[in-house]
């Protein structure tokens, strides 16, 4: 299914014709609404969204409570055999938000369309629903990415062409997956940006990924500061190759480094060079002048 249809094709327009409200809809043109209890109805399995955000799900349900649901919830239907008989359920497609909101609201009913879908249809309308409505975090998205590579071996021009999304965004969301968790988690709660964790994409050592992200969060670094930072940690290595430095000064550059939280460069010999300090607002040099002087 392609962003293009999206969930117009799930849930059908909303009509002023009272008859139609309640459900008789011509099955030619529309599809049947249904009310369950609330309790026969469980999270989609396959739900990339982890994070709720639960001030968000009480404003929804205190206008749930005074104007009801006014969109329909998307489900399948599951008959589960037991042994004293079956049990039937239903795995919410699209609308896991409302469905809680309407548990918190003391809703015992919702209205619901009932869908067929296998796996992958499931994974890939709720992707599709969140990336409309803007819901997932970078980590949440491109994890439904690799799942749906994974699960369902689809490439990433496939993956692109279901979401709406250019190759070279899914890629990009890709490899947030090589971060560190810890960088990963940050991502999720917002306390670095997507910008930060491509720049942190550029080294190859996790500890480093991990102090910088640290690093951004207690400094408040912009990008442009934290590309700056990976530069100068790129840097020794690179000069090395080339001109075999000091291994002596190289050490120092990362222990001055680390401790003022700036790029640092030092060049020449323990003998005669030059050290030099990039600083990015008027605080952080006075924040300098203030280590070296106490």
């Amino acid at each position: 299914m392609s962003l293009g249809r999206g969930l117009e094709s799930l849930i059908p327009p909303k009509s002023s014709k009272p008859e139609e409200a309640k459900g008789t809809f011509d099955a030619s043109k529309k599809e049947h609404i249904f009310y369950i209890e609330i309790d026969k109805i469980k999270a989609n399995p396959f739900q990339p969204r982890q994070e709720f955000d639960e001030e968000g799900l009480e404003a929804l349900a205190d206008s749930i409570r005074t104007h009801g649901i006014l969109q329909p919830l998307v489900v399948t239907k599951q008959e589960i055999e037991l042994a004293q008989g079956r049990r039937v359920e239903y795995h919410i497609i699209a609308g896991e938000r409302r469905w809680r909101a309407a548990k918190l609201a003391g809703f015992a009913q919702v209205p619901v369309i009932i869908r067929e879908a296998n796996e992958q249809n499931k994974l890939e309308l709720a992707l599709i629903e969140n990336l409309q409505r803007t819901d997932l975090n970078p980590i949440e998205e491109a994890r439904a990415y690799k799942k749906l590579s994974n699960d369902f071996a689809l490439t990433q021009n496939e993956i692109a062409a279901r979401v709406a999304k250019s190759r070279e965004v899914v890629a990009n969301r890709l490899r947030l997956l090589n971060l560190p968790y810890d960088v990963q988690q940050f991502l999720t709660a917002g306390k670095i940006s997507e910008g930060h964790a491509k720049v942190l994409l550029a080294l190859s050592n996790p500890e480093k990924q991990i102090y910088l992200a640290n690093q951004i969060i207690s400094k408040n670094l912009t990008v442009r500061a934290l590309e700056e930072l990976v530069r100068a940690e790129n840097e020794p290595r690179q000069v090395k190759r080339e001109n075999a430095p000091d291994p002596e000064l190289v050490q120092y550059q990362s222990k001055i480094q680390e401790t003022l939280g700036l790029p640092v460069s030092i060049q020449g010999s323990k003998e005669k060079g030059k050290l030099a300090l990039t600083f990015f607002s008027a605080e952080e040099l006075e924040r300098i002048i203030k280590k070296l002087t106490d």
